[in-house]
């Protein structure tokens, strides 16, 4: 069977408190796309699990550590099991045709082959990110240091144990972007200007198919 052509994949990974899931929010409602995060194991049929990469890092002390560095070198442990799930699970969504954003597990990588896809790193200052994630979760200054630096120290090592590539490297992405230059709503409309420009044919079908579906 043919493939759809208008296949369009944005993959986004960010620093905890730099608004990455606001950003990919708006994405998500502008070109009519369905983001995934920690909803992956619940599409998985898997509701009662927590996220797996909070399963990987419970804090700054893991208790095992990955002997394969690549996505496709998996161990046989339960945290990695699941990791293969939800990189199977985006590549049976991307080699069924799906369009979707993907926040974080090893997307950019996962998928690379695809040429339908932008990937994204979104970063900000300290002096952002740290208010932010104190009036988030009603903690002290301290609290969301410790906060911003335990999650963002959980993604760097859940992404590094499986990909090549460092997370957050430029040479990863499509575009590298400090949120706290623009705001997040101004990042948004930034990267979807990147994505009309990149992709113009799947841009104008993903921004007008809820008009002409409707109809």
């Amino acid at each position: 069977m043919e493939k759809p052509t208008n296949q369009l994949i944005i993959a986004i990974d960010r620093e905890f408190g730099s608004g990455g899931k606001e950003i990919a929010t708006i994405l998500g409602r502008t070109l009519q796309l369905p983001v995934y995060e920690k909803n992956i194991l619940q599409n998985l049929g898997i509701p009662d699990q927590k996220d797996v990469q909070d399963l990987y890092y419970r804090d700054e002390s893991p208790r095992w550590k990955l002997t394969s560095r690549t996505v496709r070198g998996l161990t046989n442990s339960n945290e990695a099991a699941l990791a293969a799930m939800e990189f199977d699970f985006l590549r049976d969504k991307a080699s069924n045709g799906d369009s979707f954003i993907i926040l974080g597990h090893c997307a950019e990588e996962v998928l690379k082959e695809y040429p339908c896809m932008a990937a994204f790193f979104i970063s900000a200052s300290d002096e952002f990110k740290i208010p932010r994630i104190m009036a988030e979760a009603d903690l002290t200054e301290e609290e969301a240091i410790a906060k911003m630096k335990r999650h963002n120290w959980k993604r760097k090592n859940y992404h590094n144990s499986y990909c090549e590539n460092k997370w957050g490297s430029s040479k990863n992405y499509d575009l590298c972007l400090r949120s706290d230059k623009l705001g997040t709503e101004r990042s948004a409309y930034l990267l979807i200007d990147f994505v009309a420009e990149k992709y113009p044919n799947l841009f104008d079908y993903h921004v007008s198919k809820e008009v002409e579906e409707s109809k």
